[in-house]
Parts: structure tokens; C-alpha cells; sequence
């Protein structure tokens, strides 16, 4: 099932916060997020999550390296979440690795 948040992510980003430049990641490599923008000079990436979705190990790992990076990386679940990020330029969530054990 498609997410019905998507497409209204993007019409706001474009609408309301003129971005330089914009890329849907339709048919993406797994663990990439699902739109990058730069708006203002700063590099943001969003996972957009519907309903109960939840991010994966390797999704949280891909918005710490867009932080190491520089860049911002969240994930949203509603148009009101994507305001209030871009309006008060909330910085990213550090998502620590799960241990590892060895045996």
C-alpha cells in the first residue's frame, strides 16, 4: 500500500519551503530515505512512516551518517511533525547502535 503521507510531504516542501532541489526516492536502495531536500543550504532527509510503520536498524543508521554528514535526517508521521522541524529547525535524533554481542 502506498503512503497516502507522501505526496503531501512533498506538496508542502515544495509549496511552502522552495527547495533547491528535491528527490523522491520511489524505487530506492533499501535503508535510503524516502525524500532528500535542500532547503536554505541545509541537506534534510525524511522517512515517512504511516500508521504503525516502524524504521528499521539500517534506516536509523542512514539519518546518523546524514548527520555525521552535516545534514538533518527525520522521521515524520504527519504534515503538522514536517512544520514543526522546518519552522523551529529542530535538530536530528541520534539513533545509537544496538549492542552487539559475542559470545
Amino acid at each position: 500500500m502506498a503512503n497516502p503521507l507522501q505526496p503531501k510531504v512533498l506538496s508542502i516542501l515544495k509549496q511552502e519551503y522552495t527547495p533547491f532541489v528535491i528527490n523522491l526516492m520511489s524505487a530506492s536502495t533499501s535503508g535510503n530515505m524516502d525524500i532528500l531536500a535542500c532547503i536554505n543550504g541545509m541537506m534534510y532527509g525524511f522517512e515517512i512512516k504511516y500508521k504503525n510503520d516502524t524504521p528499521s536498524e539500517l534506516q536509523k543508521e542512514r539519518i546518523n551518517l546524514l548527520r555525521e554528514a552535516g545534514g538533518r535526517g527525520y522521521f515524520i508521521r504527519s504534515v503538522e511533525q514536517l512544520r514543526n522541524i522546518l519552522e523551529n529547525k529542530l535538530p536530528s535524533e541520534y539513533y545509537p547502535k544496538k549492542s552487539e554481542f559475542i559470545l
